[in-house]
């Protein structure tokens, strides 16, 4: 696949992606949009790297751009990510709780 190739998509796809936008989507279009962003948009399982006969240095560093997007995402999927964002939340609580009135 081309790094600028855009993801195929058929009416179900289209449908899910706009349901999940509207805040409408159930759980299999909910399902069925992520696995769609992360796997084909974001291509994100796929390796970067594209050959000098694929566009080369510039084509692998576009796709490397899609795999962030899709890192991003599936980041937000792992444990520590919440652990991260509490611990961060709970350092903004403690210093506004420090700060004494004025």
């Amino acid at each position: 696949m081309d790094a600028h190739t855009p993801a195929p998509y058929d009416k179900n796809v289209l449908m899910a992606v706009r349901a999940v936008v509207n805040g409408a989507a159930n759980d299999g279009q909910q399902k069925m949009a992520m696995d769609w962003i992360i796997n084909s948009v974001c291509n994100y399982y796929d390796l970067s790297y594209r050959p000098d006969g694929m566009g080369g240095a510039r084509a692998t560093d576009f796709h490397e751009g899609r795999r962030f997007c899709g890192a991003q995402i599936v980041k937000m999927l792992r444990p520590e990510a919440l652990l991260a964002v509490e611990k961060v939340e709970s350092k903004r609580k403690t210093r506004h709780e420090a700060k004494p009135n004025d």
